[in-house]
């Protein structure tokens, strides 16, 4: 008795036609999901931009209380009035101007934004520095937001601070 495995159709793979259109498929589906992929890795981008910031911001609070004195959230360089804080910015202890590499007063750096736009609108444009003082309350005393654009993205974010140095982020349609 022969078994099933004996005959030569068993025996063979798949076809020439059957892995072309497996292959077409395959395709199919891939340029399907690139597109949706791109704009996730857009708004993963985005999305650690606004956490660099407000974290900058809550920290400077948070120092500010722990210290008793003032806390700086400044702008490594605020003299693009349309992207002050795109540059990067630190978190340092009182008000020493411009990021500097001591770390006696830097308590943290944080990075460009890598392409992307950091203006500062309402009560903040054009402010490079943001000072907490020992309550925790912005010294500022003007409320604004920061609106993070990036160039061919339409959607970006905006992070509101108010007077009480409170930071919150809503999406944004950027120009």
């Amino acid at each position: 008795m022969l078994s099933k495995f004996s005959n030569k159709r068993f025996l063979s793979g798949f076809t020439i036609i059957e892995l072309l259109v497996a292959m077409a498929v395959a395709a199919i589906l891939l340029g399907m999901a690139l597109p949706a992929f791109d704009t996730f890795i857009e708004q993963r981008s985005m999305t650690a931009r606004v956490n660099s910031f407000v974290s900058a911001v809550n920290l400077a609070r948070s120092e500010a209380v722990t210290r008793g004195g003032p806390v700086s959230v400044q702008a490594v360089n605020a003299g693009d009035n349309g992207n002050e804080w795109g540059p990067g910015f630190c978190v340092v202890v009182g008000t020493p101007g411009n990021c500097p590499n001591d770390p006696a007063v830097n308590v943290r750096q944080f990075d460009d934004a890598d392409g992307a736009t950091m203006d500062a609108t309402g009560g903040l444009n054009g402010q490079g520095t943001l000072t907490f003082n020992g309550r925790g309350l912005m010294t500022l005393g003007a409320q604004g937001t920061i609106e993070i654009c990036e160039a061919g993205v339409a959607r970006g974010r905006e992070v509101a601070v108010n007077t009480i140095g409170r930071a919150s982020s809503a999406e944004l349609v950027c120009p």
